[in-house]
């Protein structure tokens, strides 16, 4: 009996090539699900889904290469639920499940992306594929369509009753399926002692180009540098180690914003990380102390060849923040909560006191607000010129801003002080006098105490901005 390859597929780039390899080259017949693929295709003999599920079933197709529609993302505005559901690839995802449940003699793609390595395979071997290879796709297909099932299973439960569940709708669905690959395993956790794997998408939004594979520090502290430094589109360097933002500055050129961020930091920065969102010159990062530094991130390296034991890590689509929501370990599960991805809108921002700020003021506002939102809460940042000059964060209150602030022994004068919560005590403005700044930045959502705050500044000739919003973080 001659091998049968069955095509059902949405997303159909690269399959006129495949499908002709496999006709031309290793004597596949080719057939396709025409309600699916009613157009294009020409050499290939059309089924419908009656025929291609009894072919499955008594072992005919060798290879079935097949995909869907996501249903988190197939548009469904304008209909009831009962034909939404009905909407869904369903009878394609029944398919690949049949396939993926005889992985020793048949072969299921779903993913275009291997097509390539599939056909390289094929033309190495006598036209079929091994074990191995048809286990792995086998094992990657189950995943998938367990992940469809959940999809549906999860619009069901914000859409299907009578009344719409309106957590689900807003993004926390009534339940949580986790399906993520192993993409390595980890050499350590946050000990050595630890274990740790690498799970999920990383590798598709970093790729290490240069150096030592990442380790648990280099992956936690390169997702909170590009959660931090997606915030601007100017010039930005930012440093983190052990999990904690360290210093920040932008300027118009990356070399005098990773000057003022690497000065704003304690001495020892053994292990910490540096991200940038401009390209990274080899010979620029060879001028830095580089034995400081375990990783530099950035979207692009060039001349990276000249660098020997430095771990590079370059963002395959920039450096922003993709999640929508992040995850944090509990007893017996976990909480889901969405990322502050508030905008910081500087138009909406309140200006009570008498004395106002300089119309140069406002980048480096602008810049102390974006980079507060990602210290540990209870925190104070004192901002000049667009680069961090002292910080305060993890305090257990608010009145120790003022101590931790003098522990850095670095001028304040004409800085800006900005808060992540609304400043409790009108005496706490007469400290930051004490400290030689000009502006002071808070959220200034409770109104209750303002009036006493605005006459305090007013006295003490401070500047006092509210910004409307709350950004307290862990």
């Amino acid at each position: 009996m001659g091998k049968i390859a069955l095509l059902a597929t949405r997303d159909t780039s690269g399959l006129d090539s495949l499908s002709r390899k496999l006709g031309d080259l290793h004597g596949y017949q080719l057939l396709k699900v025409s309600s699916v693929m009613p157009e294009g295709l020409n050499h290939c003999e059309p089924v419908d889904f009656k025929q291609a599920r009894e072919k499955l079933q008594n072992g005919e197709v060798s290879l079935l290469v097949a995909n869907y529609f996501d249903p988190a993302n197939v548009g469904r505005d304008f209909l009831s639920w009962k034909t939404a559901l009905q909407a869904f690839d369903h009878e394609i995802a029944d398919l690949i499940r049949s396939a993926a449940q005889t992985p020793h003699s048949t072969t299921v793609l779903g993913n275009p992306d291997l097509y390539a390595l599939a056909a390289g395979y094929l033309e190495k071997g006598d036209g079929g594929f091994s074990p191995a290879f048809r286990m792995e796709q086998a094992c990657n297909a189950l995943h998938a369509v367990s992940q469809f099932d959940a999809s549906v299973a999860q619009y069901l439960e914000a859409q299907g009753g009578e009344v719409p569940d309106i957590d689900a709708l807003s993004g926390l669905p009534r339940t949580v399926t986790f399906s993520w690959k192993r993409s390595h395993s980890l050499p350590g956790g946050e000990t050595p002692r630890q274990k740790a794997g690498l799970y999920g998408s990383y590798a598709n939004h970093f790729e290490t180009v240069a150096g030592p594979e990442v380790d648990y520090r280099a992956v936690v502290d390169s997702s909170l540098a590009a959660y931090a430094i997606g915030e601007f589109e100017k010039t930005t360097a930012l440093i983190t180690q052990r999990s904690e933002l360290m210093s920040a500055a932008s300027s118009d050129d990356l070399g005098t914003a990773i000057e003022h961020a690497i000065e704003a930091t304690e001495p020892d920065l053994a292990g910490a990380t540096l991200a940038v969102n401009a390209s990274l010159e080899g010979a620029d990062i060879a001028k830095i102390d580089s034995i400081r530094f375990a990783t530099f991130v950035a979207p692009s390296f060039i001349n990276r060849e000249t660098l020997e034991g430095i771990r590079l890590l370059e963002s395959r689509e920039g450096l922003g923040y993709e999640a929508l929501q992040e995850l944090r370990s509990v007893v017996g599960g976990v909480l889901i909560q969405d990322r502050n991805r508030s905008a910081v809108n500087p138009f909406s921002w309140r200006m009570p006191s008498a004395n106002q700020p300089l119309v140069t003021d406002w980048e480096t506002m602008i810049f102390g607000v974006r980079i507060s939102r990602h210290l540990r809460s209870t925190s104070c940042l004192a901002v000049k010129g667009e680069r961090i000059i002292a910080q305060a964060s993890g305090l257990s209150h608010q009145r120790r801003f003022s101590q931790r602030l003098r522990e850095d022994e670095k001028s304040l004068g004409d800085s800006i002080l900005v808060f992540d919560e609304d400043i409790e005590d009108p005496d706490l403005l007469s400290e930051v006098k004490e400290l030689g700044v000009t502006v002071v930045v808070h959220p200034g959502t409770a109104s209750s105490r303002e009036g006493e705050l605005v006459d305090r500044a007013n006295q003490l000739g401070l500047a006092l901005v509210a910004t409307g919003v709350s950004f307290t973080n862990f």
